[in-house]
C-alpha cells in the first residue's frame, strides 16, 4: 500500500506541477498577449489619429487658402477694392461648411465683413486695439504667414477660430509696407464636419480634439468634454502657430478580456485567437493604408497623396497639367436635396471624371466639391481637349432621387514648370485661375437674375 501512496503522490505531484507549469506558462502567454494585443491596438490608434491629423491640418490648409484669394485682389487692385467687388468674391470664397464670415481689415480695421447681417457689431473694429488679438495680429506681420486666433467666443457669439493673412503692398520704388488683412472666421466644429470625425466612435474610441488656449484654458473643439486621460493617447495636429492634439481612448479598453478567457481556457484557442488576431491587424493595417491615400466618398485619390504625387513630378523634367475644379451650383444641391443626395451627385460626378481622365491621369477629390485631374505634356491642344471633355462629361444631367439637376465646372489650370515648379505653387496658380472663372461665373448668374 505504501509504494501504492507512494506512485500516487508521484502522479498527484507530477499532476499539480503540470497543473502549476501549464497555468504558469498559460499566465505568461496570456500577459504577453495582452500586451501584444495592447501594443497593436495603439498602433493601430496612433496610424487612425495620425490620418486624422492630416485630414485636418490638409482641410484647414485649404479654408485658409481661400484669403489668399483676397490678398491677390487686393495687390491687384492697389490696396483698393470696392464694397460690391468684395461682397461678391466673398460670397463665392463662403460657399463651403462652417464659414461664418470673410473681412477685409485695412490698417487692421474691419471696413468690410460678409455675411454683413449679423456681424455688424465689427465693423471698425481694429485688432490692434485689441489686447486679446494684437499679439497674434502682430505674430501675423511679423512672420508675413497666417496666424489664427482662438479658438475663443466671438463678438458675434459662439466658438470661432480666426485666421489673418497679412497683406503686404510694394511701391514703385520697390519698397514693401505692410496694408493690412485679409480674414476668414470660421465656426468650430462645424468647419471640421467634412472630417466625419464621429466615425472615430463607430471605430470603438472616445475622441477629443482640443488645444491649450492664450489664457491657459484646455478647451475641447469636438468630442467628448473628457476622456479617461490614463488610458487615452494623444497626436498633435499643427495648425499656424498653435498646436491642436487630438486624443483617443478605447472604448473597451486596449485589451480584450474575451481574448484572455479564451486563452485561458485552452491552449489551442491560443494559436486560433492569434492568427485571428493577425488577420485583423493586417486587414486594418491595409484600410488604414488605404484610408491614408484614398477619399472614402467617391474613391479617388485624396489631397495627401496628390501632394505626395505632385512632389515627386515635379522633382521630374517631363512637363504636365494640373486641372484645378469646382462644381458650379452645387450648394444650391445640398442645399434643397439634402446631404445624401449631394453626396450621390459627387460620386456620381468623380465617376464621370475618372471615366474621362482615364486610368493614366489621376483624379482626386482634395475638397467638399473640388477635385483635381493631373495631366502629362503641356500641349496647348491637348490640354484644351482635356478640359472641353471634362466640362462635357459634368454638364450632362445629373438623376438622383428624381430629380434632374444640371452643373458645370469652373476650371483652372496650371501647367509645370511653366506656372510653377511646386506643389504649393502649381496648386496655387490653378486655385486661383479657378476662382476667377468662378467670379465670372457669379456675376453672369447675378447678371442674369437682373
Amino acid at each position: 500500500m505504501s509504494q501504492k501512496n507512494g506512485v500516487r503522490e508521484k502522479y498527484n505531484t507530477a499532476c499539480w506541477a503540470a497543473v502549476i507549469i501549464g497555468l504558469l506558462l498559460t499566465g505568461c502567454i496570456v500577459c504577453a498577449a495582452a500586451l501584444w494585443s495592447a501594443g497593436n491596438k495603439k498602433e493601430d490608434a496612433l496610424r487612425l489619429a495620425e490620418g486624422y491629423a492630416v485630414r485636418t491640418e490638409a482641410l484647414l490648409d485649404s479654408l485658409f487658402h481661400k484669403t489668399d484669394v483676397l490678398e491677390s485682389i487686393v495687390i491687384t487692385g492697389r490696396g483698393e477694392i470696392s464694397e460690391e467687388a468684395f461682397r461678391d468674391l466673398a460670397k463665392s470664397l463662403a460657399d463651403g461648411e462652417g464659414i461664418r464670415a470673410i473681412q477685409y481689415l485695412p490698417g487692421g480695421a474691419v471696413l468690410y465683413c460678409y455675411p454683413l447681417e449679423g456681424n455688424e457689431a465689427v465693423i471698425g473694429n481694429n485688432v490692434f486695439d485689441n489686447p486679446r488679438r494684437r499679439d497674434d495680429a502682430l505674430l501675423a506681420v511679423d512672420t508675413r504667414e497666417i496666424a489664427l486666433s482662438g479658438p475663443y467666443s466671438l463678438t458675434q457669439g459662439g466658438l470661432g477660430l480666426v485666421a489673418r493673412n497679412p497683406i503686404f503692398l510694394t511701391d514703385e520704388n520697390g519698397k514693401e509696407s505692410f496694408w493690412g488683412f485679409s480674414v476668414i472666421i470660421l465656426d468650430l466644429p462645424e468647419a471640421l464636419n467634412p472630417l466625419m470625425l464621429e466615425e472615430l466612435e463607430t471605430e470603438g474610441y472616445d475622441y477629443r480634439l482640443h488645444v491649450i488656449t492664450e489664457t491657459g484654458e484646455d478647451m475641447t473643439i469636438a468630442g467628448a468634454e473628457q476622456i479617461d486621460e490614463k488610458r487615452s493617447l494623444s497626436y498633435e495636429v499643427s495648425v499656424p502657430n498653435h498646436t491642436w492634439v487630438l486624443s483617443m481612448a478605447p472604448k473597451n479598453g486596449w485589451v480584450n478580456p474575451l481574448v484572455l478567457v479564451y486563452l485561458l481556457l485552452a491552449g489551442w484557442i491560443i494559436t486560433a485567437l492569434s492568427a485571428l488576431l493577425v488577420y485583423q491587424q493586417q486587414r486594418r493595417v491595409s484600410e488604414l493604408q488605404r484610408f491614408a491615400s484614398i477619399d472614402e466618398l467617391t474613391g479617388l485619390y485624396n489631397r495627401r497623396y496628390l501632394g505626395e504625387l505632385l512632389d515627386k513630378l515635379c522633382k521630374g523634367e517631363n512637363a504636365f497639367a494640373v486641372f484645378y475644379m469646382d462644381l458650379n451650383h452645387f450648394k444650391a444641391v445640398n442645399d434643397e436635396l439634402g446631404h445624401a443626395a449631394g453626396d450621390a451627385i459627387l460620386k456620381e460626378a468623380s465617376e464621370r471624371m475618372r471615366s474621362c481622365a482615364g486610368g493614366d491621369n489621376p483624379t482626386a477629390r482634395i475638397g467638399g466639391d473640388e477635385f483635381v485631374v493631373v495631366c502629362p505634356g503641356s500641349r496647348l491642344a491637348e490640354i484644351k481637349n482635356m478640359e472641353s471633355r471634362l466640362r462635357e462629361v459634368i454638364e450632362k444631367p445629373f438623376y438622383v432621387d428624381g430629380e434632374c439637376r444640371q452643373l458645370s465646372l469652373s476650371i483652372g489650370i496650371a501647367v509645370f514648370p511653366e506656372d510653377g515648379n511646386t506643389y504649393d505653387s502649381l496648386m496655387q496658380k490653378a486655385d486661383h485661375r479657378m476662382y476667377q472663372e468662378k467670379k465670372k461665373e457669379n456675376q453672369k448668374k447675378e447678371s442674369r437674375k437682373k
